[in-house]
């Protein structure tokens, strides 16, 4: 069973993201539709509105020592409206937040900060260049990475590292070979975004098509599982070990459009969350019991959430499941 509490009342929310900086522990969400966003102080409780900015937000970060600005994507409305979409930053002022765009990105979708011998960047991906109508896929999307360190403020400039990945959709932060790097999937599979000197390398490290991915340490070796939604959008949730160079599934089972796939540590046991955004439209746990046996205990959540993102986290010694549960307007978390 779990306990839910609501935290905030956003009409489609779609972003949900919980983080810590030398201020305290924060939740920042937004709606996917309404210039509706607040950030949540998860250690008294209170919450305070960001105004003046335009909604469509696809995420939203802290900036790396700057307990007072963070970072958005938004301008990117449903069904992949975002030909206006751009980088925001929210900076926090006494009693109020002044927001503004940064830098203007079309069909930006998704924005992580990397941090390299010390040193901030900005890495962000589009879904496509450019499209007509929404089912337009015919340009790639775009991975940006801007200087946080050395640009000046509301005036960022961005070097473009890629150009190549079709259905550009997921990304997320890990760690390889000792470094922080940031991954990026899409209809060729999942690449790895790393700096080497002066120089950006994109890696590819998977080969089928993948809607979001996320990695957890499963079986407590020492090393990440990888978990995949796959195809774009798709109805599969899987898990892959790795096997010398390759990736070998160990588990499968069907979703109905999985969309906010995180992965942690909950009350001990390695769990996998994932909205449903069709079908039962429920928020789901994967609780794995035996990796190699293939066990995995599948819980409902919660019903009928239609869950856009979630995240597994742990804040004062307790571990908690967030969720943006757009279909009920509500952020709401779990423990």
């Amino acid at each position: 069973m779990y306990k839910r509490k609501k935290i905030l009342d956003i009409e489609a929310v779609y972003t949900a993201n919980a983080f810590q900086n030398n201020d305290g522990f924060f939740i920042g969400a937004g709606s996917e539709t309404k210039d509706e966003v607040s950030v949540y102080n998860l250690v008294n409780g209170e919450s305070s509105p960001i105004l003046r900015q335009p909604g469509g937000m696809m995420s939203f970060i802290p900036v790396p020592g700057k307990p007072d600005l963070n970072i958005s994507i938004m301008g990117f409305f449903p069904p992949f409206a975002g030909k206006d979409a751009g980088i925001f930053l929210h900076t926090r002022m006494e009693t109020n937040w002044e927001s503004g765009m940064a830098f203007a990105l079309p069909f930006v979708h998704r924005c992580e900060t990397l941090t390299v011998d010390g040193k901030h960047f900005l890495v962000a991906a589009t879904v496509s260049k450019h499209k007509d109508d929404p089912a337009d896929w015919s340009q790639p999307g775009e991975i940006h990475v801007i200087d946080l360190d050395h640009c000046e403020y509301r005036k960022w400039k961005s070097t473009i590292i890629d150009s190549s990945i079709v259905k550009n959709h997921g990304m997320c932060k890990t760690i390889m070979n000792g470094s922080e790097v940031i991954c990026v999937c899409g209809e060729q599979g999942i690449f790895y975004i790393e700096k080497d000197g002066d120089d950006w390398r994109v890696n590819q490290m998977f080969f089928s098509e993948v809607s979001e991915m996320t990695f957890v340490d499963i079986d407590g070796d020492g090393k990440e599982e990888l978990i995949t939604i796959e195809p774009f959008h798709g109805n599969t949730l899987n898990i892959y070990k790795k096997d010398g160079a390759n990736w070998e599934k160990k588990f499968s089972d069907e979703l109905s459009f999985g969309h906010g796939l995180s992965a942690g540590i909950y009350k001990s046991e390695p769990t996998i969350v994932v909205g449903n955004r069709s079908g039962s439209l429920a928020l789901e746990a994967f609780v794995v019991q035996n990796l190699m046996a293939g066990k995995v205990d599948r819980k409902v959540i919660e019903e009928v959430t239609g869950t856009t993102q979630t995240q597994v986290f742990t804040f004062d010694s307790k571990d908690y499941i967030l969720s943006a549960n757009q279909l009920k307007n509500e952020v709401v978390l779990y423990s």
